[in-house]
């Protein structure tokens, strides 16, 4: 059975456009459901924090994936965060959204943005309590998400 990538794509976003769903939870609903599957997390357990909205700071959605406890005789792994920028249909307009949604993260990170949200502030003061801990074994990630590929977006 072959199935075009137009059809996968309209029956993956069936859960995520049903109900006449607004713009703020049809990227929520998008980048939950992207999130779960990619870190293979149980979408009803994923713990997830919520940014998404006028003052996120180019965050959208942020996961904490915390190491597994290493033997003795292994590595230890670190903590990580996902910081996630979702764009979902007519908000993504090629990769100067991408650079321009980066900026606002860093921006943020550094402390430059002073507009935020109360749940951004809020995840901002986690960001910088794990950045201020961190081992050589932590890390953040910026992830984007978005409905269409990338390749061919000018």
């Amino acid at each position: 059975m072959n199935v075009s990538f137009d059809d996968f794509r309209a029956s993956w976003l069936e859960p995520v456009t049903s109900g006449n769903p607004t713009t703020v939870q049809l990227a929520q609903r998008f980048t939950h459901k992207i999130v779960s599957q990619w870190l293979d997390i149980d979408e009803e357990s994923l713990d997830v924090t919520y940014c998404d909205g006028s003052g996120d700071g180019g965050i959208d959605i942020a996961v904490l994936e915390r190491a597994g406890v290493a033997s003795s005789d292994e590595e230890p792994e670190g903590d990580t965060w996902y910081l996630v920028q979702s764009k979902f249909g007519s908000a993504f307009s090629g990769t100067g959204t991408l650079l321009v949604e980066g900026q606002k993260v860093i921006e943020t990170l550094e402390g430059k943005r002073t507009n935020l949200s109360s749940l951004a502030q809020g995840m901002l003061e986690k960001l910088t309590n794990f950045r201020g801990s961190a081992t050589d074994h932590d890390q953040i990630c910026l992830v984007y998400a978005t409905v269409d590929p990338l390749i061919g977006i000018p």
